[in-house]
């Protein structure tokens, strides 16, 4: 089961919070998520025709000024007035993603207009699940499908090269073909059955190899040739090639663009803040793995009551501490696997406690009453709002969605990250044990 990607993600481990979440995503790792709710490819944009990347030498080293972004609302949104369209982009000091410029739709489209220092990464945010990647700096911009599903960007400097690739007519025709298998492996597939989910998933095991192979050697053509250096660290901060770049090979061009750019550079900071994170992260997710002491911790309820892990653990066999996210869309796909043991070993002492790392308080409870219409989350819900910089998170080295750990009675954490079918083995195993049997 994939862990849900970041906004802005990297590949290299040591920088694995670099321009995560914009629109507050839920895994800090390798692979960009889809763009829009409908496909699973990665949105952005610019145009060429030919693949192969533009040429970048003696480009400006900084374009400030204003810019105009225009568009018509995604299919599948509201339409009319009212909805509200916002623009982010990571602030110069590196530390977290800002408001840039907002407005609201009128008859389905929308204008953004603002002004920005210097170039930096952002996106078009039209909903939790529904973006466009770009690079914020001076220019006129225009949001549009690419024809395969996804939104681009279209415009700018440093964003038509960044983001070119994505609406080149052999990624788009790749990414058409992609969709058309992957859809129709999927159409009618019971989530809950194992055989079925299993053939739909290995008939598109390397449906996206195609694009991915055109995305590479697009960002290829940049970094390995005379780019200026602003253009190679933008690619090389989204860029998920580790086979052609390595963790040692990261660190050295990362090195070689502080040296050219300044360690000030946002990118740059927001990639060191990133480094003492994963440090932080790793050393908290050695104290927590299974045979280990489990870690207390207080979570507020959507009334605001404040409720302790230890309360649930003393008063059931099993915990299950979930942490997930409303916009993390593999997490609630993991809720009907979840609620199917929940339903057959409640009563037989086992509770779930599930932390939302949610920053929008508002998504959190929109996300609770779509689940709960649906007959899904019929546990223990909670929210720690600060994403993964909260409390309960930290406490866990929780770094990407979704991830949980199973706690037995006496404090023990018995199991951790585990995903569908084998959540259930895992639990059964573990109540049976508790009740004297051989588990297993």
């Amino acid at each position: 089961m994939k862990t849900f990607r970041s906004l802005f993600p990297v590949a290299l481990a040591a920088t694995v919070l670099l321009l995560a979440a914009v629109t507050s995503g839920c895994d800090n790792h390798s692979a960009a998520p889809t763009a829009q709710a409908t496909t699973h490819v990665p949105s952005a944009a610019a145009a060429t025709t030919a693949q192969t990347a533009p040429a970048a030498a003696g480009a400006p080293e900084a374009r400030q000024g204003t810019f105009t972004i225009t568009g018509t609302m995604p299919s599948g949104l509201k339409e009319g007035d009212g909805v509200t369209v916002t623009l982010k982009a990571l602030d110069p000091k590196g530390k977290e993603h800002e408001v840039v410029a907002t407005t609201k739709a009128e008859h389905g489209r929308f204008t953004l207009t603002g002004s920005v220092s210097q170039p930096l990464p952002g996106a078009v945010i039209f909903s939790p699940h529904v973006y466009a990647r770009m690079i914020v700096e001076s220019g006129t911009f225009t949001v549009v499908n690419n024809g395969a599903g996804s939104l681009v960007v279209k415009g700018g400097h440093y964003n038509d090269q960044v983001y070119g690739y994505e609406w080149m007519p052999a990624f788009v025709a790749a990414s058409k073909a992609a969709n058309a298998v992957d859809a129709k492996a999927f159409a009618g597939v019971n989530v809950l059955d194992k055989k079925a989910m299993t053939a739909a998933r290995k008939a598109t095991e390397h449906v996206y190899d195609s694009q991915q192979k055109i995305e590479h050697d697009y960002e290829s053509k940049i970094l390995d040739g005379n780019a200026d250096p602003l253009l190679k660290l933008f690619v090389l901060s989204h860029n998920s090639d580790v086979k052609r770049y390595d963790d040692a090979k990261r660190a050295a061009m990362y090195a070689e663009y502080e040296h050219s750019l300044g360690a000030k550079n946002p990118v740059i900071l927001h990639m060191r803040m990133g480094e003492a994170m994963v440090a932080k992260s790793k050393k908290a997710q050695a104290t927590v793995g299974i045979d280990k002491p489990y870690k207390d911790v207080v979570v507020a309820d959507v009334s605001g009551k404040q409720v302790k892990l230890s309360d649930v653990l003393a008063k059931n066999k099993l915990v299950l501490l979930d942490f997930w996210a409303s916009w993390c869309s593999p997490c609630r796909g993991e809720f009907p696997f979840m609620g199917k043991v929940y339903k057959e070993f409640h009563k037989q002492g086992f509770e779930i406690y599930a932390v939302s790392i949610d920053v929008d308080h508002g998504e959190w409870v929109k996300a609770l009453r779509e689940e709960s219409a649906a007959g899904r989350i019929p546990w223990i819900n909670l929210v720690d709002p600060a994403g993964f910089g909260a409390k309960s998170a930290v406490a866990y080295g929780v770094d990407g969605l979704p991830s949980n750990f199973l706690i037995a009675s006496d404090g023990t954490i018995v199991g951790v990250n585990m995903r569908e079918w084998n959540l259930k083995r895992t639990v059964q195993a573990q109540l049976k044990k508790l009740a004297g049997g051989h588990g297993g």
